[in-house]
């Protein structure tokens, strides 16, 4: 059997590791993972998981003194919170290489040093408008400038958060919502006692995974934001419509105003999905449009510079 994608081969190893079928995981993955050196970091954590689950041990520490021998790390969350790993927490070879990962995390300065990113326009005052814009899941501040920076030129003063929640090099994510959206409210403050903006004039945005946390703020009034802008945005509530409906009619009475953005070859998202959820936003009374961009996918597209220039002028009601 042969891949195309990593995706494909991702989906196989889902279905071996659901029916238990280990040895043949480990088994595909090292025969066919070596055809996909980008996503080196997800195969290799796929060759420790089926190695751990088969009692492994030695094998799960040649892939990892490997990939740190290479500069690699995995953030700690890998390590502690993934299931195949639990009966070796503890372990002492395990807990060195932990440390090791750490190690070289704490001194990789290309992630590290990223922070949170702040693009200024020519003219900057405290009536700026603010644009704030969360990356996806398994990206960096600096990843997700494409899909923003179009605002900039707009007069908006950018600024993108890189997660704190690390999960291998050059990979953060948002899966923690609670300290997601601490950390979010931090940047705001930051920003705030600089910049000492007005808050009407600030919009709330995310790609992605960062575009469901977006969305959770803005619903849940986390911040006295203008509005929303969501693209290609993982989507909340899917399994209780009696809190969407809540925080929906409170959005409303916030008066916020949202735009989600996504394009019509994506197939990394639930379209049919977006646009019930932007119909559902419409139904209570919410100013919410959907642009949906022809050709473009889940990754950046040059004609997304246009459709976040229309959303930001939508979402200000200009």
């Amino acid at each position: 059997m042969t891949f195309s994608t990593y995706a494909e081969l991702n989906q196989k190893m889902i279905e071996h590791f659901q029916k238990g079928e280990f040895q043949q995981a480990l088994e595909l993955v090292e025969r066919e993972g070596v055809n996909f050196s980008s996503d080196r970091p997800l195969v290799d954590y796929w060759k420790m998981c089926a190695a751990a689950r088969l009692d492994d041990r030695v094998r799960v520490y040649e892939v990892a003194d490997r990939f740190h021998q290479d500069g690699l790390w995995y953030g700690e969350m890998m390590w502690r919170l993934t299931p195949s790993f639990k009966a070796l927490q503890g372990d002492a070879d395990f807990e060195k290489l932990v440390a090791e990962s750490l190690r070289l995390q704490a001194q990789d300065s290309s992630d590290n040093e990223a922070g949170t990113l702040k693009l200024l326009p020519e003219k900057v005052s405290s009536e700026s408008p603010v644009l704030i814009a969360l990356h996806g899941n398994q990206n960096t501040a600096v990843g997700t400038l494409p899909f923003w920076r179009a605002a900039v030129n707009e007069g908006f003063v950018l600024t993108v958060p890189q997660s704190a929640q690390a999960m291998f090099k050059g990979a953060f994510i948002w899966d923690d919502l609670a300290a997601s959206f601490e950390q979010v409210k931090l940047c705001y403050a930051a920003l705030e006692s600089e910049l000492k903006f007005n808050p009407a004039g600030v919009i709330l945005a995310g790609h992605s995974m960062g575009g469901l946390v977006a969305i959770q703020m803005a619903l849940a009034g986390e911040l006295p934001i203008r509005g929303l802008i969501a693209n290609v945005p993982a989507l909340p509530f899917d399994d209780a419509p009696e809190e969407l409906e809540k925080a929906l009619i409170s959005a409303k009475e916030r008066g916020l105003r949202a735009c989600f953005i996504m394009g019509d070859k994506d197939v990394d998202i639930e379209q049919d999905a977006i646009k019930s959820f932007v119909e559902k936003m419409k139904s209570v009374g919410i100013p919410c449009e959907l642009e949906i961009v022809p050709g473009a996918t889940h990754d950046y597209h040059p004609d997304y510079d246009a459709a976040l220039v229309r959303a930001l002028k939508f979402v200000n009601n200009d």
